[in-house]
């Protein structure tokens, strides 16, 4: 999977300086915080409860 993040000018200086002290890239950091947000946001009862899924 692809994707872009925009962000602002702080934003991006933020990121920027939270990989200095971290010692870790920007994309991990980015990528940890989306996959934290969508396992903490996810509901499952949610998924089951709107009927079936049908890919075709």
């Amino acid at each position: 999977m692809a994707w872009t993040l925009r962000l602002s000018e702080s934003e991006e200086a933020a990121l920027s300086a939270q990989a200095v002290a971290e010692g870790r890239s920007k994309q991990e950091i980015a990528r940890d915080a989306i996959r934290t947000y969508i396992t903490r946001e996810e509901t499952w009862d949610g998924y089951l409860e709107d009927g079936p899924v049908v890919y075709g």
